[in-house]
């Protein structure tokens, strides 16, 4: 079987990307993702927020600086040199372990200095670049248009710095993600995942205390990503898209692939199940390939997108079908 697919420019031996995570922070991680199946790999996110937060609890770091701006330049200067450093040194010495795309990832926020990193990871050896843009959606005094704007801002920025394929890993947050899509696409990003998976709080009813709700996802979590991949697919959005969230078999792979994805990338999976997890679902893959006679993935990839019922997919409410259902 012809597992092959094109994802953001690259060529992938298969569909499965190793989302950002624990997984992917290490060589030796990398190394065993790449001895799994694994097509390419996204590297664990370098986060501006981690790097000035490290850099207030170094060792020698403290107020007395603070009332020297020239040292209290220099430590934070040096310091993030060095978080980057050892972030450059993963790429490269990824690289030359395995044979397979190494996509560097960035979780940012806002317009900063830190868009002079993406230039670096390039250098340092990077595939691509996926950005990770979290602009927070919940302060009711900021209009819909203002953040998609931030983010669309924050894409071109970074676009300016570098000549690799970016893309740009979307919330659902956004009032209409089919225009953000675009508006991105329009931009020039390679391509889209869908979607990031935010913290998600819950509430201790026990010691009424909000504390940390799962940090994994389920599979039922993936109807949202199957939706948008297919309507963007239908819409002919003009750059690649990758599905996330709630892929956890091989069945999941398929119908996002179905749906219009030229990738899809796996994290809570493979904690739940291990690395060799992606072995598993190719098997599964290649296993339905036989069984419908198709070849290679652009045989069928796209085949029940929206195109086919766009109204299945634009549906927001249930249709009463018999007297049972209320």
């Amino acid at each position: 079987m012809d597992l092959t697919t094109s994802y953001l420019g690259l060529k992938l031996k298969n569909p499965i990307v190793v989302g950002s995570s624990t997984f992917t922070g290490t060589v030796d991680g990398i190394v065993k993702c790449a001895k799994a199946g694994a097509g390419a790999v996204v590297l664990k996110s370098l986060f501006e927020e981690q790097i000035l937060s490290d850099i207030k609890k170094e060792e020698g770091y403290t107020d007395i600086y603070n009332s020297n701006p020239d040292a209290d330049l220099y430590m934070k200067t040096f310091l993030r040199g060095n978080e980057i450093a050892i972030y450059e040194n993963l790429i490269r010495e990824a690289k030359k372990a395995v044979d397979i795309p190494i996509i560097a990832s960035i979780n940012c926020a806002d317009k900063g200095e830190w868009i002079s990193f993406a230039k670096e990871l390039q250098d340092a050896g990077a595939d691509a670049l996926e950005l990770n843009i979290a602009v927070s959606p919940f302060d009711k005094d900021v209009p819909s248009k203002d953040i998609e704007d931030e983010v669309v801002n924050i894409f071109k920025e970074v676009k300016k710095a570098v000549s690799i394929p970016v893309s740009v890993k979307l919330g659902d947050h956004f009032t209409n993600i089919g225009n953000i899509a675009f508006r991105l696409s329009m931009a020039d990003a390679a391509g889209l995942v869908l979607f990031n998976r935010f913290y998600n709080p819950t509430i201790d009813i026990d010691n009424m205390k909000v504390v940390p709700g799962s940090a994994l996802s389920v599979e039922e979590e993936n109807s949202n990503t199957l939706r948008w991949i297919s309507l963007l697919t239908a819409q002919e959005i003009p750059c690649d898209l990758s599905a996330s969230t709630g892929v956890h078999t091989a069945n999941d792979l398929v119908r996002q692939l179905l749906a219009g994805a030229e990738s899809v990338q796996v994290c809570s999976a493979l904690y739940r199940n291990g690395i060799d997890h992606i072995t598993t679902m190719l098997k599964g893959l290649e296993d339905w390939m036989k069984k419908h006679n198709f070849n290679s993935i652009c045989d069928f990839r796209g085949k029940c997108s929206a195109s086919a019922d766009v109204k299945v997919f634009e549906r927001l409410q249930y249709l009463r079908r018999n007297n049972d259902l209320n």
